[in-house]
């Protein structure tokens, strides 16, 4: 790990001490996806494009010595946090009683291959991404608000990375919202390896686009469950798009700015939907970061 961390080429070069875990990136690191040559019912997206996206990995205790099992995800907020839904660290929550979890993967794309390649066409050469990186997790924060009979309340908890993470092309941090961010007029998109249509997880990672909706759409279908417009986002589309099982605790992104300017922002964590995916009448429910901001800045540790 220590000559990873090597700044220069010469005799004397220099190693880079890690930046303390507490400290966010500003929005020229943050939210930035590398260049690119121009769900359910979602599009593959191009190689690393959300290089913040994280797939959370489980074991199955009935089957203890099989392959770690993705079924969940999250997004990568600094070097050594990652942002993710409490239901996914809870046993019987939503999550199999069966699953237990205990790493997480950065940089994955295709999790049928173990090093991704795409073609870019036009007489480009084939460009391929590094080995998706595995690191395990020294604890993770829950969010107070939640309660055993009612997850989805404050469904929003912190995973701290066991060792601190270099930021690569493929590995790269996503902005959290700041004071004065809206969604008014924002595109929102939701992204992850969970099922798609054919009621099977999808290997590769998909994104698609989903509308905010008025809270009422929301707290009608989800009485039980008390949607409450203040900490919680409703999103859906009527042609289909939407998220499913296996896309809990990945983000729902607005982007923000313009041309150079742009960059993503986290404004959402995927909590919960209908049984059936990709209906309008049972729309998608996020957690608002926005609402816990200071709980999360509370929580990072240097």
């Amino acid at each position: 790990m220590l000559e990873q961390r090597k700044c220069g080429q010469h005799k004397s070069s220099f190693y880079c001490c890690p930046e303390p875990g507490n400290k966010l990136p500003n929005n020229r690191i943050c939210g930035q996806s590398p260049p690119v040559y121009r769900i359910t019912r979602g599009k593959e997206v191009e190689l690393n494009s959300l290089p913040w996206m994280v797939m959370l990995l489980y074991r199955n205790t009935k089957t203890w010595y099989a392959p770690l099992v993705p079924a969940c995800g999250g997004s990568l907020i600094n070097n050594r946090y990652v942002l993710t839904a409490v239901h996914c660290l809870i046993k019987g929550a939503r999550m199999p009683a069966d699953l237990e979890f205990k790493r997480v993967r950065l940089g994955e794309h295709n999790t049928t291959s173990d090093i991704d390649c795409e073609d870019r066409g036009n007489g480009l050469k084939k460009h391929c991404a590094p080995r998706p990186l595995e690191i395990d997790v020294e604890k993770y924060i829950l969010h107070p608000g939640y309660n055993e009979s009612d997850v989805f309340h404050s469904d929003i908890a912190l995973l701290r990375l066991e060792i601190p993470v270099r930021f690569t092309p493929e590995i790269r941090p996503i902005c959290l919202p700041f004071r004065r961010f809206s969604l008014r007029k924002s595109k929102l998109k939701v992204a992850g390896w969970g099922q798609t249509e054919t009621g099977k997880a999808s290997p590769v990672l998909l994104q698609t686009t989903v509308v905010k909706q008025n809270a009422n759409v929301c707290k009608k279908p989800y009485s039980h469950l008390q949607f409450t417009s203040s900490i919680q986002i409703c999103a859906g589309s009527r042609y289909g798009y939407d998220t499913c099982n296996g896309d809990s605790g990945g983000p729902l992104m607005a982007t923000h700015g313009r041309g150079f300017d742009e960059f993503e922002v986290v404004v959402g964590i995927t909590s919960y939907g209908g049984q059936q995916c990709g209906t309008k009448e049972f729309p998608s429910v996020f957690t608002k970061v926005k609402a816990f901001t200071e709980w999360i800045k509370s929580n990072l540790e240097a």
